[in-house]
């Protein structure tokens, strides 16, 4: 069954057997187009926001997961879980399905490095993790390329496997995995306690605030915060910070003293600091570079 959409957005369908499925979706349109189609549950799917902003629907309750830049991992060994977007405005998005049997058999030496196949009975996963830089390579040549009909297929096997080595060996560690899907809706707060971070990132809300927010202890937020995104909120606090300034940096509008101001430092020593500690340089000679 093909994938229905509202508002006909641009599709691109490649069924790869029987195991492996994949869609790439533009919604070029000024509406939000809804994409469906049904999945069972032997399958991993894959869903990768490479523009714009998508919200994934579960059980009837609307889940925003992605924002450009982020993939999610949805796998569920006990019920069939549809294909069910809601893809923004001017967003595209890539889904990748996958077999289990077929995930084990691509990685069946390598098992124990694969947090869906440690086990040996499948477990429930809900992971959304940003793209990395070699990811979004892999996305942009499975965008563009032209081949003849009979190669196709086996140039988009060899892309999608190289994308899945990519994608596991930079996630080798379970630790960010453990969150099941069993509480819709603490995951969605989640989500939108990161969207507010985002949006008040040079003054964000203390973790108390966050918790009398969303009626969550703050204990419930740090372990649930670090478990779908792998890192802590302070940590993550400063990542979006130094990313924001790299961002501002590569204008060459602002000096570095007041992209420092944008971002909250009280101090610019300090975002020199932190930022030549993750990226080896300084704010000034990245602008140079």
């Amino acid at each position: 069954m093909d994938l229905k959409n509202t508002f006909k957005s641009r599709i691109r369908e490649n069924k790869i057997g029987s195991d492996i499925y994949m869609a790439q979706i533009d919604n070029y349109t000024i509406l939000t187009d809804t994409i469906s189609k049904p999945v069972g549950k032997r399958f991993v799917q894959f869903y990768l926001c490479t523009k714009g902003r998508a919200s994934f629907h579960f059980k009837n309750e609307s889940l925003r997961v992605m924002n450009e830049g982020n993939s999610l991992l949805l796998f569920h060994p006990e019920i069939d879980i549809p294909i069910n977007i809601s893809l923004s405005k001017k967003s595209k998005l890539v889904i990748f399905v996958i077999a289990i049997q077929k995930l084990e058999d691509i990685f069946s030496k390598h098992k124990d490095k694969i947090p869906l196949l440690i086990q040996n009975n499948y477990t429930k996963f809900y992971h959304e993790k940003p793209l990395s830089i070699q990811e979004k390579l892999i996305i942009s040549q499975l965008e563009d390329f032209t081949l003849d009909q009979e190669f196709e297929n086996h140039y988009l096997t060899l892309k999608l496997h190289e994308f899945l080595l990519y994608y596991f060996s930079s996630n080798t560690s379970t630790s960010s995995y453990h969150l099941p899907i069993k509480d819709e809706k603490f995951i969605r707060k989640i989500y939108e306690i990161k969207e507010v971070l985002m949006e008040n990132i040079a003054s964000p809300p203390t973790l108390k605030e966050l918790s009398e927010t969303t009626n969550l202890s703050e204990y419930k937020i740090k372990e649930g915060f670090k478990k779908i995104y792998g890192k802590s909120i302070s940590h993550f606090i400063l990542d979006t910070k130094l990313e924001i300034g790299k961002e501002k940096l590569n204008l060459k509008v602002k000096q570095v003293q007041e992209i420092a101001y944008d971002l909250g430092y009280e101090n610019p020593s300090h975002f020199i600091e932190a930022f030549k500690k993750k990226y080896g340089i300084t704010p000034k000679q990245w602008m140079m570079k």
